[in-house]
C-alpha cells in the first residue's frame, strides 16, 4: 500500500513538473529557417507582459538514415533580446539517438525532438528576437524544425 501511495505521489509530481515545462498555450508555431555555419535564422516576433510567462520549445524530426548522426550531440544557445538588449539566454543540447538504443531497449527510438529553449517574464510589449546559435559545429540533421511559443506558462517546474 505504502509503494502504491509513493508511486502515485511521485507520478503527480512529475506531471507538475511536465505542466511546467509543456503547460500554457500554444501562441505561434514557426518554421524556423537553417543558417550558414548551423543553427537557425533569426526570429522576430510581438509579445507583451500579459503573455507572462512565455517559453519557446524546439520541435523538430531527427533525420533518419544519416548513420553519421547516430549518437552525436550538438550545443546550442538561445537568446531573447529586444530593442537590442538581451532578455534571456540559455544553453540546450540536441542529442540523436544512437543506432544501438532500439536494441538495448524494447521501444523504438525517438524520431523527434521537442527541447524547452528557454521561459521568459516579459517586462514590456515590443517585437522581440530569438536567434539559436550553435556553440560547436553541428553534427545532428534536424528536419522540419519550428519554434514553438507557448503563452501564460505555469510556474510549476519551471528552470
Amino acid at each position: 500500500m505504502r509503494l502504491r501511495v509513493c508511486a502515485a505521489f511521485a507520478a503527480a509530481v512529475l506531471l507538475a513538473g511536465c505542466e511546467g515545462w509543456f503547460g500554457g498555450e500554444e501562441a505561434a508555431r514557426i518554421p524556423l529557417q537553417p543558417a550558414a555555419g548551423g543553427g537557425f535564422e533569426p526570429v522576430r516576433i510581438l509579445l507583451r507582459p500579459q503573455m507572462n510567462a512565455v517559453a519557446f520549445d524546439l520541435n523538430a524530426e531527427f533525420a533518419w538514415g544519416r548513420r553519421e548522426d547516430a549518437g552525436g550531440h550538438d550545443r546550442y544557445r538561445a537568446i531573447l533580446s529586444t530593442r537590442g538588449r538581451t532578455v534571456e539566454t540559455a544553453e540546450f543540447t540536441v542529442n540523436s539517438p544512437g543506432q544501438g538504443d532500439a536494441a538495448r531497449d524494447s521501444s523504438s527510438p525517438p524520431n523527434s525532438l521537442r527541447q524547452l529553449l528557454l521561459v521568459a517574464d516579459l517586462r514590456s510589449e515590443g517585437e522581440y528576437e530569438l536567434v539559436i546559435v550553435p556553440l560547436q559545429p553541428p553534427v545532428v540533421t534536424l528536419d522540419a524544425a519550428q519554434l514553438v511559443v507557448r503563452i501564460n506558462v505555469p510556474p510549476a517546474g519551471r528552470p
